[in-house]
Formats: C-alpha cells, structure tokens, sequence
C-alpha cells in the first residue's frame, strides 16, 4: 500500500463493545462513530445497529440511520458516522461484493469511512478503507492503532 492511505485510531472500548455485540451465531451490524482530525481517522463509539440479521446476513434499517443522524445534529451523539462494522461468524475476514456495495454507499458521503469486518468465531477483525487511485482496499496493521 502507498502513503495515501489515513492512520485509523480505535478506541479498546469500541472493540469491545462490538465484541460483546457480535458474539451470536448470525451476523450483526452497527455503525462507527467518531472524528477525523489531521492525525487520522478516531473511531470513539459505536451504534448497534439493527434487530432483522440471519446467519448470512444483517440489514441497518433506514429509520434507525434517520435516528443516528439526527441524534448527531441535535448533539446527543459526539461525533459523526465514519464508518460501519459488521459480522460474519465463522466465515472469516473478507468483504463480499454486498458489503463492498454497502460501502461504496457510505463513501459517496467522506472518503475517510472504513468498514470493520469481525469473525467472533476466531476472535479477528480486519478495516477496509478508500487507498485513492487503488480502491477499496484491507488496511494494514501499519495504519491502525488501538487506543
């Protein structure tokens, strides 16, 4: 990877809390709130996301995004989305073409939005993010920086 790529900053605590979220035997959803600033991308919270997963898949309804959004402009959430997380339980660490989709979606808003993939069943998690002139690519342990 080139030196396009942002330093990506995670809170322990979101890891956390997303562990405790993605421990089922179906996927989970959630989005990622937090801040860029000129050291990197800060990833302070999270927001569960939606109550409709399966096994192989997890929708983030629109009214709960509604409710996200307007929670930030009101200031009872500090801080902006900057990305997603979601599950695949023991499936591994991969983007599939819908997350891909689902990503490219977030991007149209900030090109500095990353998706976090975890596997509970292994206990890993790997970040996605925007490299310009390269795509969406996984991002290197280099760049991210547990806090």
């Amino acid at each position: 990877m080139g030196n396009s790529l942002f330093n990506i900053n995670i809170a322990s605590m979101v890891l956390d809390r997303i562990s405790a979220d993605v421990r089922r035997p179906y996927e989970r959803i959630g989005l990622l709130i937090g801040s860029f600033l000129n050291d990197g991308l800060w990833v302070n919270d999270i927001v569960i996301g939606g109550d409709s997963d399966s096994e192989t898949s997890c929708v983030l309804p629109a009214d709960k995004l509604a409710r996200v959004a307007d929670d930030i402009v009101r200031g009872k959430i500090d801080g902006r989305i900057i990305g997603w997380y979601h599950s695949h339980p023991g499936y591994g660490i991969f983007m599939s073409e819908t997350d891909m989709t689902t990503h490219g979606k977030l991007l149209q808003f900030s090109p500095f939005v990353i998706a976090l993939v975890v596997d509970p069943a292994i206990n890993q998690f790997g970040v996605w993010a925007l490299e310009p002139d390269v795509g969406v690519v996984q991002v290197s342990s280099e760049y991210i920086r547990i806090i």
